[in-house]
């Protein structure tokens, strides 16, 4: 009867201790599972700033696709105090990336952060992939460009990013344009005559430069001499 009262307290013991561990393993877990869910919500990327869905900007195409007849214009609406810079852009073929570009986009914003971004027609005629050929692009090949935008508040916090994808129907590859080349050589050309031309006008035009002082100061002096040696002659006879 002893022994069997002894077991019975052993058991419940036992049964006590898996309790207490199950409830410890339950806190343990739960405040595991509260401490990820917490990071996940509160957790921001670097730098970035938490926007709501009504501030988020938005970039649309102002055409169908580009041609080659016309700049490439991109309507923004963002938030105040925003400023956008380009920081990728990329032209595909049907399946595939052909390599980066770049070309400089006019931003115009307003006060509250919406404008356009314009790609002008001639520097995209003109414009080379960033690591390859030297040669223009050849854009019949081309199918779309796909473009990053970084928009910072106060020029240096970068609170999202943005992409754009503008269609590409060209039949055929537009010429370059040919940039107006500079005319500093032809200006240093010009100053080098006129300071020739002048340097020749004040130049001494006899072509001897001798000093002639010295040798008349000698000439007095001789004819000086020889007169008092002439005279004291005439004395002395």
């Amino acid at each position: 009867m002893l022994l069997r009262i002894s077991f019975i307290e052993k058991e419940k013991n036992i049964n006590k201790r898996k309790l207490v561990l199950e409830a410890l393993l339950a806190l343990s877990l739960t405040t595991l599972l509260s401490t990820v869910v917490y990071a996940e919500k509160t957790h921001q990327p670097e730098g970035n700033t938490v926007i709501s869905e009504k501030d988020k900007p938005s970039i649309t195409l102002a055409m169908d696709k580009w041609t080659g007849e016309n700049d490439i214009v991109l309507n923004v609406q963002s938030k105040k105090n925003t400023t956008i810079k380009l920081s990728e852009m990329y032209v595909w073929d049907d399946s595939a990336s052909l390599g980066g570009i770049y070309v400089e986009p006019k931003i115009d914003l307003d006060e509250n952060g919406n404008g356009t971004i314009t790609f002008k027609n001639d520097d995209l005629k003109n414009v080379k992939t960033l690591i390859g050929s030297n040669d223009p692009l050849d854009w019949t090949k081309i199918k779309q460009i796909e473009m990053w935008f970084n928009f910072c508040l106060d020029e240096t916090e970068i609170y999202t990013s943005k992409s754009a994808y503008i269609p590409v129907e060209i039949s055929k590859t537009p010429s370059p344009v040919e940039t107006e080349k500079p005319k500093t050589t032809e200006t240093v050309k010009k100053e080098t005559k006129a300071t020739t031309k002048n340097t020749q006008s004040k130049a001494v035009k006899t072509g001897d430069n001798t000093n002639i002082t010295l040798y008349t100061s000698l000439l007095i002096i001789s004819v000086i001499v020889v007169a008092g040696t002439v005279v004291l002659r005439k004395k002395k006879s």
